[in-house]
């Protein structure tokens, strides 16, 4: 199944879907953002503009389901077990840097 995620009024989000839930985003004046994993390894990025009480979602890493992003909100099309949300902090981020490419000498010639 699914998981739709979307911002709610009063710095909170809903989880609808094989998980329903409302969670409290730990909102940091500074950062206006927050993190969410998911169990299909999905990582988001959710930015909170507390005047207007508007939420935007980015994926960050993505996992086995698809995304998809509308305005306030994010589907995750996937059997997700769990989710889990915290403030923002740059170092629990990936660094992403080029793979290397693979060295065919073991095939025959």
């Amino acid at each position: 199944m699914s998981i739709t995620i979307t911002g709610q009024p009063g710095r909170r989000i809903a989880v609808a879907g094989d998980i329903t839930k409302t969670l409290r985003v730990p909102y940091d004046a500074v950062e206006e953002r927050f993190l969410l994993a998911a169990s299909d390894g999905s990582l988001i990025e959710g930015r909170l503009e507390a005047e207007e009480d508007r939420f935007d979602f980015r994926v960050v890493v993505d996992g086995a389901g698809f995304s998809r992003i509308g305005p306030g909100k994010l589907t995750l099309d996937w059997a997700v077990e769990w989710v889990a949300i915290a403030p923002y902090d740059a170092g629990a981020l990936p660094e992403r840097a080029p793979m290397p490419l693979p060295l065919f000498d073991s095939l025959p010639g």
